[in-house]
């Protein structure tokens, strides 16, 4: 069961790292963590904050009826198809991070006020 859910997180971690490179959005984007616990890291770019494009990257994937936080927690229960859909959201939602903060739209695209912090270092 645990090689399952490193596999799968593998899968996942590997290929989200690879459509980062290959939409060119490493300067916005980077993934760490575990296999079975990876994380979507996101820098502040252009005149957007980390929560600005986070706010952003969460409607996407709503849309597609992805719920996620910017985290990927693996489970037994994810199949093949589960993960094909994942990467294919992010191939769709990627390059449109990358084209709206290229172009200044980002905050126009959004449905809502932007995420703010739970909680703040003074």
């Amino acid at each position: 069961m645990i090689e399952r859910l490193d596999e799968n997180g593998t899968r996942v971690a590997d290929g989200l790292r690879r459509r980062v490179a290959d939409h060119g959005v490493g300067d916005i984007f980077s993934v760490s963590g575990r296999p079975c616990w990876s994380f979507l890291n996101i820098a502040v770019s252009g005149p957007y904050t980390e929560w600005d494009i986070r706010t952003y990257l969460l409607q996407e994937m709503f849309e597609r009826r992805i719920l996620m936080l910017g985290t990927h927690t693996m489970s037994y229960a994810h199949t093949d198809d589960d993960i094909d859909r994942l990467l294919r959201a992010y191939d769709e939602i990627l390059p449109a991070v990358r084209d709206a903060v290229a172009g200044e739209t980002l905050k126009k695209d959004l449905r809502c006020e932007p995420l703010k912090p739970l909680f703040r270092v003074r």
